[in-house]
């Protein structure tokens, strides 16, 4: 991922993330037979993004874990969040677990280079953080009451809506589910394996024969990947061509440089063969980079 320089400090209230928590004496066990990434890897210090699959591999949700000790707390996109909290119930029956969203928080994020600065002077109380990178290189999370995060925003400078983030995002070369795909393409051609979301050596999970045997028999063909666009950015989406349409451009945004940037899902063989790729208005798409955590 590419940092903007002219990101000092940018802030917003995520109103289009939902928080969820979790807790139980079996929720952990419950869990890794759910997720696609291992839920051994979940510490105090260490959250996890996974992906909640169907049967047939398909995508239902994506989500960041966090272990705050008696709960773990889920973030995942609040369009998604009802789907997300009724599937993980579905084969609750028998386990001890207690799962549901929490309608009274929220999250601030905070990205740039003077993020500790701006934590440092945080007054309400925070929930909870993870690490998280969405906009420029360095970023945090910030779990708190949606009050509280109003609140703070006041006294924060460069805090932006949702719109203005979601282009920082994707200048930065950050992906998302319902945005740059959907559950049409499987996880593994989503770059679910470069955002550090699926393990190869856990047990059984949910979608994991379908996943499994698309990683170990060669089956990823695409991959979503951070282009910069050389003339006008056109109405998204938009198909990518060759000679013929060869994939397509997700996401797009002007970076402070006045550079046309986005996220493109693309064949890798034509990545790897040095492709010219060029929009349906004649501009040329140039791979930057496969997107990843």
């Amino acid at each position: 991922m590419i940092d903007s320089p002219s990101i000092q400090t940018l802030s917003c209230h995520r109103t289009s993330l939902a928080v969820l928590k979790a807790s139980g004496d079996d929720i952990r066990k419950y869990l890794q037979g759910q997720i696609t990434q291992d839920i051994n890897l979940l510490t105090a210090t260490n959250p996890i993004y996974t992906a909640v699959l169907t049967p047939q591999g398909k995508m239902i949700a994506d989500m960041h874990i966090i272990d705050i000790g008696s709960e773990l707390i889920m973030i995942t996109e609040a369009s998604y969040a009802a789907t997300l909290v009724e599937r993980l119930r579905r084969f609750a029956l028998g386990h001890d677990i207690r799962l549901g969203q929490v309608a009274a928080l929220g999250v601030l994020s905070i990205q740039g280079k003077n993020t500790k600065q701006v934590i440092q002077h945080i007054k309400q109380p925070i929930e909870a953080d993870i690490e998280m990178h969405e906009a420029a290189n360095q970023g945090m999370w910030l779990i708190m009451d949606h009050c509280d995060i109003q609140k703070e925003l006041e006294n924060i400078s460069n805090a932006c809506n949702e719109e203005a983030f979601e282009k920082a995002c994707i200048i930065h070369g950050t992906p998302r589910f319902g945005r740059d795909w959907d559950a049409s393409i499987h996880p593994l051609n989503a770059n679910l394996i470069e955002m550090n979301g699926v393990n190869f050596d856990k047990g059984c999970y949910v979608g994991q024969e379908v996943t499994s045997r698309m990683h170990w028999r060669n089956g990823i063909k695409k991959k979503l990947y951070h282009v910069k666009i050389k003339g006008d950015l056109p109405s998204i989406p938009c198909p990518i061509q060759n000679k013929h349409k060869i994939g397509m451009l997700t996401s797009a945004a002007t970076n402070a440089s006045n550079e046309n940037v986005g996220i493109a899902h693309l064949p890798i063989e034509s990545v790897e063969n040095n492709t010219s790729f060029s929009l349906e208005n004649g501009a040329s798409v140039i791979v930057i980079e496969a997107c990843h955590a």
